[in-house]
């Protein structure tokens, strides 16, 4: 029987990943054993996994339809070999919210599921620096609703490294101040090597350019007067944290 769908799978995964031929890809998902759950990649990936990363969203309605009700459940253990979930490759991208919707209908639980870094879906939305993504599956997780300890389990991965440190890592300063307003607790929380998201902010002088002053200011603000960062606490190799503030803010006035 392997031998007799092996053609087909070989076919879908050139249509897939190097044709690009998208009506091919629906045809042939009818034709192969698990359909759009086919794994057709040296990775794991299925085909689903393949139209999310390459930002089909129109196609991953399309083959989520396909998907009998009764094999829904099969999308919540569904993992590549990094262990990214089909959540994961649509978190990466802003223009696949509706997808998101979709696929969280069918597969709820995929909201905690977790990649061998221990990313959930909504780290790898900050890591990618989508913002309307990660605000979808904030309000999806209820997030707001959940006390500092829980929502951090759901905002760190395995190194310690948060949704915080992360947007501040890829200078997405607007999705920074979301995460600051929200989770102000994060402020705080150190990765592996003991740093802050401030620390971070320090570390990276291409953060202070001339151009888009105000967001930045805005997010040093709301750093500097949070009730969670203890200011006797942190310091930073050049020095304690009040000066370290009072250095920042000559650069962005």
């Amino acid at each position: 029987m392997a031998k007799q769908t092996s053609p087909n799978i070989a076919n879908l995964r050139n249509a897939m990943m190097e044709d690009k031929d998208y009506e091919e890809v629906r045809r042939l998902c009818g034709e192969v054993p698990e359909g759009p759950l086919q794994i057709i990649s040296s990775y794991d990936d299925t085909v689903l996994h393949m139209a999310a990363h390459s930002k089909q969203e129109d196609l991953v309605l399309d083959l989520l339809n396909m998907i009998p009700e009764d094999r829904n459940h099969k999308l919540s253990h569904i993992k590549n070999s990094e262990g990214n979930t089909i959540l994961h490759e649509l978190a990466s991208s802003n223009d696949m919210e509706d997808g998101a919707r979709e696929l969280l209908k069918r597969a709820p639980n995929l909201l905690t599921g977790r990649n061998n870094l221990g990313e959930e879906s909504i780290f790898c939305a900050a890591r990618h620096g989508q913002t309307r993504m990660f605000r979808l599956l904030a309000e999806e997780m209820k997030l707001e609703e959940l006390n500092p300890e829980e929502s951090k389990a759901h905002l760190q991965r395995n190194d310690g490294t948060t949704v915080l440190h992360v947007s501040v890592a890829t200078e997405c300063f607007y999705l920074a101040l979301f995460i600051v307003e929200k989770c102000p607790y994060l402020v705080e929380q150190r990765d592996q090597s003991s740093m802050t998201a401030l620390q971070y902010l320090a570390c990276n002088p291409t953060a202070f350019r001339r151009g888009e002053i105000q967001i930045r200011q805005g997010f040093m603000e709301l750093l500097n007067k949070s009730k969670f960062l203890n200011k006797s606490k942190i310091e930073v190799q050049q020095g304690g944290l009040v000066q370290l503030f009072s250095e920042i803010y000559k650069i962005l006035l």
